[in-house]
């Protein structure tokens, strides 16, 4: 029989075991108690929240870093003061947390020097604000076998990881994931090799310099335009300002040093540039001072920036070249950045400003008077809900070559230039512009008026002006190419236009055939047919001849030529093909008034089997056309059948 004072005994101690475990629970966990929850194969070792991180130290090899977090910035307080690589915190961050356990082993069972888990190898601690360890862990040496990502079926390297904080304690664990690369070369990876960091969104301004020059983009706001505000006011080209910021954001040193380890050139050594870029709200800029490179053939130049004074950037002067395969294609994938260089960047005035020759839109754009200086004025407009029309030569407006159109509405609002000889011209001789070849007017619904004078040079090259603006610009020769300048190429491609109820007969022509004459009745749509003396009228195919009118009497060319084409002349000299087309006049009355001859010529182009259009004329036309050797082809169809 147990005795009164053990029985006691037990009470008290089954009391305080109570107790304790009463107080364990009121703190959230049981684990304190019992021990941390058993980890298992495909858990993550870490979950903690990361809006808690303020400080990583690092250790590698000898070199102990402290990184810490402040104002929305990674910063390296040791060994350097410098801005960490925004992509190193993240690696650390994301292996920390994203790693999963591939296998567990007991302490004991490994060789831990053969693992890399020897004290002051690689060491990892990451900490609240507190100072208190979210995380702490040893990283050993990658591992030989790898995990397969069930969906993406991607391998990843594992690698050997010893927890350091108690709560995973007793373990050695192979998990996924490895960022032995950020401690290389004395943790150097960990410092940001991109000299500027900035907010594309909230810049301000850009600012370029050279010994030469100064370049200003700015803008008034995050959602306005840029412009070049110095050394004049210009539009800029939208893709090359893009070129530039994304250029600035990607550019990444080859190597940085500190300012004590690194000779830079004397302040009187010319060749500086320097790149300023600045935030709305921000007082000041930050400035990236490039120097001149060291030999004309050197690759790369070093350079210095005013938020990190003890830091020198060694960048690319020229892009990195990729090395081709048999194949003409890249054999080996290069990084973006490295395919950015201090060469590349767009930074003069006539990289990053607007290279259109206006900045109108087809839809705001009401009319346009040509006024070419060796021929009458051609006017253009269109009226407000109709379609374009053109002035003829009577005064009257009527409708107009959509082709000719399309092409001067594309050539004013799409065309680039390719050259900005001058922003002061006084002397417009060299260029033509003293007396310009051509001026277009061009009026648009909001009564801006555009004033656009062409000239040529003593070279033959073509120049543009904006009346009274004394900025010349260069152009491409085929741009005057597209602008129709004379009033017969502004006519519809329309050749004929006859209603089948009007034709009398067709005759037709052609080289090697017999000489063809065809009657036509309408109101029973019925033929006949006579070639030569023989009348071939039961021979007749009735389809093909119904299927001849459309081509013919609806004849419709490619474009217009000059009166006087000689090539169209020398070919419709000896035409290919004749046809008399019989027109019923009518009176007033619409009654029958007898019986017009239109006659139409065509001639090929050239002699060549490769042939692809004939000149053609009309015999009331002073201008030929040219057209298709297709409708050519449907006109000489055979209609008996013999081929």
């Amino acid at each position: 029989m147990r005795s009164i004072s053990f029985t006691l005994l037990l009470i008290v101690v089954t009391v305080a075991a109570a107790l304790t475990a009463s107080l364990r629970f009121s703190e959230g966990s049981l684990d304190r108690l019992l021990g941390p929850k058993t980890t298992v194969t495909g858990d993550r070792l870490y979950d903690f929240d990361p809006q808690k991180i303020h400080r990583i130290l690092l250790s590698g090899n000898g070199v102990k870093a402290e990184c810490i977090f402040e104002k929305g910035i990674w910063r390296v307080a040791k060994p350097w003061a410098d801005r960490m690589d925004p992509s190193a915190a993240d690696g650390i961050l994301n292996f920390t947390l994203g790693t999963r356990v591939e296998d567990i082993i007991p302490e004991g069972k490994i060789d831990t020097v053969k693992a890399g888990l020897i004290e002051g190898t690689i060491g990892v601690r990451i900490e609240d604000k507190d100072g208190n360890s979210l995380a702490t862990y040893l990283l050993g040496r990658k591992t030989e076998w790898l995990h397969r990502d069930p969906k993406t079926k991607e391998e990843i390297p594992t690698v050997f990881l010893q927890p350091q904080d108690g709560e995973h304690g007793g373990y050695i664990y192979a998990t996924t994931g490895d960022i032995h690369f950020l401690f290389r070369d004395g943790l150097r990876h960990l410092r940001d090799h991109h000299p500027l960091f900035f907010n594309p969104v909230a810049l301000q301004s850009v600012r370029i310099q050279s010994a030469e020059s100064e370049v200003v983009l700015s803008r008034t706001g995050a959602k306005a335009p840029w412009l070049i505000t110095k050394p004049l006011e210009l539009l800029t080209d939208e893709t090359a300002v893009n070129k530039l910021l994304a250029d600035l954001y990607l550019l990444r040193a080859v190597k940085i040093a500190e300012r004590s380890e690194v000779t830079l050139p004397a302040d009187d050594v010319n060749g500086r540039q320097r790149i300023a870029i600045k935030h709305f709200g921000q007082p000041e800029e930050v400035v990236m001072e490039i120097m001149p490179p060291a030999t004309p053939e050197a690759d790369t130049v070093f350079a210095t920036v005013s938020d990190r004074p003890g830091t020198v950037f060694e960048l690319r002067l020229k892009p990195l070249a990729p090395t081709l395969a048999t194949d003409g294609t890249p054999a080996t994938k290069i990084p973006v950045e490295d395919l950015v260089s201090i060469a590349g960047l767009p930074d003069t005035v006539n990289e990053l400003r607007d290279p259109r020759l206006t900045d109108l839109k087809v839809v705001d754009i009401q009319g346009i008077l040509i006024s070419p200086a060796t021929s009458e004025e051609i006017a253009l407009a269109c009226p407000k809900g109709g379609r374009w029309q053109v002035q003829n030569p009577a005064g009257r407006m009527e409708p107009l070559n959509e082709m000719s159109l399309y092409r001067l509405l594309k050539a004013v609002t799409e065309t680039k230039v390719i050259g900005f000889p001058s922003d002061a011209a006084v002397d417009l001789t060299p260029y033509g512009l003293d007396r310009p070849a051509l001026k277009l007017r061009i009026v648009t619904n909001a009564e801006k008026v555009v004033d656009l004078h062409f000239g040529q040079g003593r070279d033959g090259t073509w120049h543009a002006m904006h009346a009274g603006v004394p900025r010349v610009m260069k152009l491409d020769d085929a741009f005057i190419n597209e602008i129709s300048t004379k009033i017969w190429q502004w006519r519809q491609p329309d050749v004929l236009n006859i209603a089948s109820f009007d034709l009398a007969f067709i005759e037709r022509q052609m080289e090697g055939s017999p000489d063809l004459k065809l009657g036509y009745r309408w109101n029973d749509e019925s033929w006949t047919a006579h070639e030569g003396d023989t009348d071939r009228s039961a021979e007749l195919i009735t389809e093909r001849a119904n299927r001849l009118l459309d081509p013919l009497l609806k004849l419709r060319g490619d474009s217009w030529l000059a009166a006087d084409d000689a090539n169209a002349r020398a070919a419709l000299a000896k035409p290919a093909m004749r046809f008399t087309l019989g027109i019923k006049l009518r009176d007033a009355d619409n009654e029958e008034a007898g019986i017009q001859r239109r006659e139409i010529l065509l001639a090929p182009a050239s002699d060549s089997r490769q042939n692809r259009f004939f000149f053609g004329r009309i015999s009331s036309e002073p201008q030929p056309f040219i057209i298709s050797s297709d409708t050519v082809a449907r006109l000489a169809v055979d209609l008996f059948g013999d081929d």
